[in-house]
């Protein structure tokens, strides 16, 4: 159905049936001037993001669902970064008249399926008629317990971990930028897609492109000891220069310890590309990049060490290069 038939208030009402069943925490919900909350006793994390069209998503490629469920992940991603927990998460879409509301819904129904899996209401929000293409503003409320993780506790003798292998979702933004189409089933096991000349395993394909269209935000349980933390987002180079930033401190990294996913490798090679390039520099990875003491258990993996001053990586073969803090940055990015 148009929305011009629909209207603002009756896609409201629409929208009100996709979302999950209400914490009780909630007083007052979608509906009303403004949503009322009980507010536990601990500390209250908030966090926003905004996704607009042509500058962070391409519809040509992602599903309506794909883009609801990543709007909520990349929010849900910082809260988890400083040791919290979701739970209220508020949503404002400006709306093109491109879109319908069938549209809609089916981003709804993305939001509303990551919503239930991390237990997070969502409480309210505002619509509006966009001139410029999709906008997406989501702002998330969550808590911690015990004590916030910020990016300025690194202290030198630390070590450096990541939660998961680097460098999938960059590399499958690539593909998506120049295949230009959704790929959404592979037709038999060893099918391929053909890239600029290439053929390319459809499997492998498949399984970047769903890691940079629908990532899947990690909560680190155990993290009395963490010293710092922070998604990465921008990239591993970058989201490790803020740290070194905040916390006054310099980094050293190896090569050879950083994780790389069978599917990048694999595909890297056959395109003569350098995986690193793509786990370094490549961004929208939302794995948890963290320090602690290097006798910290932890399943993540150690890639460095937090030093005083100076920020290196080291390669397989012990040369030792600086590194600058390279990765996406807005405005910069866009000269």
């Amino acid at each position: 159905m148009r929305l011009s038939k629909l209207g603002e208030f009756g896609l409201i009402k629409k929208l009100q049936k996709k979302i999950p069943a209400i914490s009780p925490d909630v007083i007052t919900g979608i509906g009303d001037d403004a949503a009322a909350i009980k507010v536990p006793k601990s500390r209250i994390l908030v966090t926003s993001d905004m996704l607009i069209e042509g500058v962070h998503f391409d519809l040509s490629f992602t599903t309506f669902y794909q883009l609801g469920h990543k709007f909520l992940a990349v929010n849900i991603s910082d809260i988890l970064a400083m040791g919290g927990e979701p739970k209220y998460f508020l949503v404002s879409i400006g709306i093109p008249e491109k879109c319908d509301s069938e549209n809609i819904n089916e981003l709804y129904s993305g939001i509303s399926a990551i919503a239930r899996k991390f237990g997070i209401s969502i409480i309210g929000g505002d619509t509006c008629a966009s001139k410029n293409g999709l906008i997406l503003n989501g702002t998330l409320i969550g808590n911690v317990k015990h004590r916030t993780i910020n990016r300025s506790g690194a202290k030198a003798g630390d070590g450096i971990f990541i939660t998961d292998t680097a460098g999938d979702s960059a590399m499958g933004l690539f593909l998506l930028l120049n295949l230009k189409q959704k790929i959404k089933r592979c037709e038999s096991e060893k099918a391929g897609i053909k890239f600029q000349g290439i053929s390319l395993e459809c499997r492998n394909v498949l399984s970047l492109v769903k890691k940079h269209l629908m990532p899947q935000p990690v909560h680190l349980k155990n993290t009395h000891r963490v010293t710092s933390m922070i998604d990465i987002s921008d990239g591993l180079l970058a989201d490790l220069g803020h740290i070194c930033d905040e916390s006054r401190t310099g980094a050293v990294i190896y090569k050879e310890k950083i994780p790389l996913s069978g599917e990048l490798l694999s595909v890297a090679k056959k395109l003569g590309r350098d995986p690193l390039d793509f786990a370094l520099k490549g961004g929208e990875d939302y794995i948890l990049l963290f320090t602690a003491p290097v006798s910290y258990r932890t399943n993540a993996y150690r890639i460095g060490e937090i030093i005083k001053k100076g920020r290196y990586i080291i390669d397989s073969n012990g040369r030792k290069s600086r590194f600058k803090a390279e990765g996406y940055e807005h405005f910069k990015n866009s000269e």
